[in-house]
């Protein structure tokens, strides 16, 4: 028997970024129905979510990149400006941060 474990990461998120998080819900699925949708999701991302309604950020240029069962990508975010402190993660596999895989 595996033993699995889970955890639930609790963020604040804003009207524009729930109702745009319900639009990639939705531009997902119809991806993995419609290859030509997929396609045009990948050439040309800021266009079908922004015809989807999906609010994008002024000078924000998304990039989709499609996993594989051979392919995965990891997403290194951007380090935080201002006066955020940055602090090593804690070692355990049940940190805060969702690395995406």
């Amino acid at each position: 028997m595996t033993n699995k474990t889970s955890y639930t990461k609790h963020i604040e998120m804003s009207a524009d970024e729930m109702a745009n998080l319900a639009v990639w819900d939705r531009a997902v699925l119809r991806a993995w129905q419609d290859p030509e949708f997929r396609q045009k999701l990948i050439d040309d991302p800021n266009k079908v979510l922004a015809d989807l309604g999906f609010k994008i950020p002024p000078g924000v240029r998304f990039v989709v990149a499609e996993n594989t069962a051979e392919r995965r990508h990891i997403v290194l975010p951007a380090a935080p400006s201002g006066d955020v402190s940055v602090k090593p993660l804690d070692i355990s596999p049940l940190h805060d941060y969702d690395p995406g895989f």
